[in-house]
């Protein structure tokens, strides 16, 4: 349960670093900036995708069976 929450929480930073990628983009202040946030949010679905592997390795998610 606990795993999956903190999946949740990586969803939702990597959609808020989205959003202020979006507002740094149309804003035209400064592209590090952009760059920064769009950065992180490909941190956190590397993350997510590391924990989500592990996860499966481990057995602590189990994949849905393959329909016969």
């Amino acid at each position: 349960m606990l795993l999956k929450l903190l999946i949740i929480l990586l969803l939702l930073l990597m959609i808020g670093n989205l959003m202020l990628g979006l507002k740094a983009m149309l804003s035209h202040r400064d592209p590090a900036l952009m760059a920064r946030y769009i950065g992180r949010r490909l941190w956190c679905a590397g993350l997510i995708l590391l924990l989500l592997i592990i996860a499966l390795a481990t057995g602590l998610l189990t994949p849905n069976p393959t329909p016969l």
